[in-house]
């Protein structure tokens, strides 16, 4: 991978977490709906299919990993998932369990291989 692609994908992280983190504060059920139905497809579209796999990671899972992917603390997470710390690793650790590994690197890094997460 070149480091353009790589600065690319970093950046396609980002505004994934954003973009869940955004879909969250959306008042409106349907649209809220719809809205992570599209951020769904776009990790769906990006995605290499070869590195696909099948995953139980609930959708919570997937927005905690997502965060964690671009490096913020439980913190932060808990802060705009409004959640609390404890919970925060709660789901980290389901996941963990779920994905198979023991530490939160391996498992974002699992969840990108199986493309939950971009």
């Amino acid at each position: 991978m070149t480091a353009t692609a790589g600065a690319e994908l970093e950046e396609a992280r980002h505004l994934f977490a954003l973009l869940r983190t955004a879909t969250g504060a959306v008042p409106d059920p349907a649209l809220r709906a719809r809205i992570a139905d599209l951020a769904e497809q776009l990790v769906a579209a990006v995605r290499d299919p070869a590195e696909a796999g099948d995953t139980t990671l609930s959708a919570r899972e997937i927005d905690v990993l997502a965060h964690a992917a671009v490096g913020r603390r439980n913190s932060e997470i808990a802060e705009r998932l409004a959640l609390t710390g404890e919970t925060v690793k709660s789901y980290l650790r389901s996941a963990m369990t779920k994905l198979g590994v023991h530490s939160r690197h391996a498992a974002v890094d699992s969840a990108r291989r199986a493309g939950v997460i971009p």
